[in-house]
């Protein structure tokens, strides 16, 4: 077993936790100093008839300063995440204050009011609260600052204005021992902030001592759906080895479901052996007491669901590559066999824009096995969590019939419908009778009605993935990819789809607003229906844990 201090994963755990909490600490800082120093452009006004009116009102305009900053860094701090750069800028504005007080102290009233002023007591406030930021050198840079002003104020602006004899309480021996005393109040805060730090990583690294074979853990919240929640994890076995993972965990209310805990693992197992590069690969499975989770591949990007709404349509390029990535997958599972070579006969059974991820250099990725297809014959059922959405069912499947692969290619076909316009074309549709169902598929626009760049070659291939009758639609996911490779270019899906697409996930990602959280790509469909939204406002009010094992 490795000794403590080489385990790396603790420090770098605690270095992105004080990094998240910097703005609310931040924050919290700015408007203290903000309603401090307001406060004290008050109170100096009693000080006028003692200090004089010039004075008072040059302390006045100084402090108004400080606090009109500090209001503006606290409100801008609600919107975005403070920078290395003004921590720093902070810390140094907020030292330079006794040397401020002190050189209008030396223009108006003189140096031995201004040497003699008890000014180190707000330094030694400002240094202690440097070292509540995330990076344990600011006391250090803030005692620097401070002593550095007394110096150069006391050698260059007080001491040719001190009358001789020079008293003592102002002689240079002095004056030099306070600047060290400054000194050594930041070195205290930046000892005490380094040791409790150091603490922290050894607690940390206790705990994951303490777990048996732990080695995921979680960082925030990717998404939830109806069963299952997934946060992006570290994977830290013994070895020094780390690799971003995104974990898949059953919902705290359904972990003693055997039922749904048997659907959870046919997932896994569905996944483990489904090997394609247009697939999210199944790295793990394990259990640690009553929590039951999958370790996947991460894919740094966002969903399809949410490229189309944040970016609209997408070019006939990019939606023809996606396609054909889809359509290589789709036909990989339908013809899987067994290790023994019996015909799985696996259909996906949801497909949709959530369930199909996208890395930011235009790779993709089908997610979600196995539960749809198994979740309609469990119990679950009953509470309205079937994850499979009927805005992208087939007809047979809306009806219950025998289904098959061709399932899939009208789901695909749907899906490169709204790619490319932009828009649902099916909603609501469990509420329809069979034949109301079959007459809305059949009066389906073709894509170019509502874009009419979208040449007819294309046309041709979604709306013969839409075609009512199983038996009017390409048979096998080959055929539609073979169509797809065969289109001219510029619509053509290679070379030039998966670089159309790059560009269009790199624009939403570059255009989001400050205070927007990135996006990120979820191996789980979230429903939008009203019943995983009422789920998801449920498991944000569970604290989930945040270590798992295997």
């Amino acid at each position: 077993m490795r000794s403590p201090r080489s385990t790396p994963i603790a420090p770098k755990l605690l270095q992105e936790h004080l990094r998240q909490g910097a703005a609310s600490r931040e924050a919290t800082l700015a408007r203290f100093i903000s309603l401090a120093t307001s406060a004290c452009v008050f109170s100096t006004l009693s000080f006028a008839p003692l200090l004089g009116w010039a004075h008072t009102l040059a302390i006045i305009a100084v402090l108004a300063c400080y606090a009109l900053y500090y209001a503006w860094v606290h409100r801008r701090l609600k919107k975005t995440e403070p920078t290395a750069a003004l921590l720093w800028l902070n810390v140094a504005i907020e030292n330079s204050l006794v040397g401020i007080l002190c050189l209008l102290d030396i223009s108006f009233a003189g140096p031995e009011m201004a040497l003699g002023n008890p000014n180190l007591l707000i330094a030694s406030a400002a240094i202690v609260a440097s070292a509540l930021r995330s990076d344990a050198r600011l006391p250090l840079f803030a005692a620097g600052v401070t002593a550095a002003e007394l110096v150069l104020l006391y050698v260059f602006v007080a001491y040719p204005l001190l009358p001789t004899p020079i008293p003592l309480m102002l002689s240079p021996p002095l004056m030099f021992l306070r600047a060290l005393y400054i000194v050594v109040v930041g070195w205290l805060a930046w000892l005490v902030a380094a040791q409790f730090r150091g603490m922290a990583e050894d607690a940390l690294r206790a705990i994951r001592q303490q777990e048996l074979l732990g080695r995921y853990f979680l960082h925030e919240r990717l998404g939830a759906g109806g069963m299952a929640e997934v946060f992006r994890a570290t994977y830290s076995p013994e070895g020094g080895i780390e690799k971003t993972v995104a974990v898949k965990r059953i919902l705290p209310a359904y972990a003693d479901d055997p039922q749904f805990i048997a659907l959870f693992r046919r997932e896994a197992e569905l996944g483990s052996i489904l090997q394609h590069p247009n697939i999210v690969a199944v790295l793990d499975v394990g259990r640690l007491d009553n929590t039951h989770f999958i370790a996947m591949e991460h894919v740094d990007g966002l969903s399809l669901r949410q490229l189309i709404k944040q970016h609209g349509p997408l070019p006939v390029a990019a939606v023809m590559y996606l396609g054909a990535e889809l359509a290589s997958a789709l036909d990989y599972v339908h013809r899987r066999t067994s290790r023994e070579g019996v015909p799985l006969n696996l259909v996906h059974r949801d497909i949709n824009p959530p369930n199909v991820l996208l890395s930011r250099i235009g790779d993709v990725k089908l997610s979600d096995f196995g539960i749809a297809r198994a979740v309609t014959h469990a119990p679950v059922t009953r509470l309205g969590h079937v994850r499979g959405k009927s805005d992208y069912m087939a007809p047979e499947q809306l009806s219950g019939e025998a289904l098959d692969g061709r399932v899939d290619l009208f789901a695909l076909g749907l899906t490169l419908h709204e790619a490319l316009t932009g828009r649902r074309t099916l909603r609501g549709t469990e509420q329809v009778t069979r034949t109301a169902f079959m007459e809305a598929v059949r009066s389906l626009p073709p894509p170019s009605e509502m874009r009419r760049e979208v040449p007819p070659e294309v046309d041709a291939i979604v709306m013969a993935l839409l075609q009512a009758v199983p038996e009017d639609r390409p048979q096998r996911g080959s055929q539609v990819e073979d169509l797809l490779r065969a289109l001219p270019a510029p619509m053509a899906p290679y070379p030039q789809g998966q670089t159309a697409l790059a560009h269009a996930i790199r624009d939403v990602l570059e255009r989001r607003p400050d205070d927007a959280p990135t996006p990120i790509a979820v191996p789980l469909a979230v429903d939008d229906s009203e019943e995983a939204t009422q789920d998801r406002d449920a498991t944000t009010r569970t604290r989930p844990s945040r270590r798992m094992g295997t």
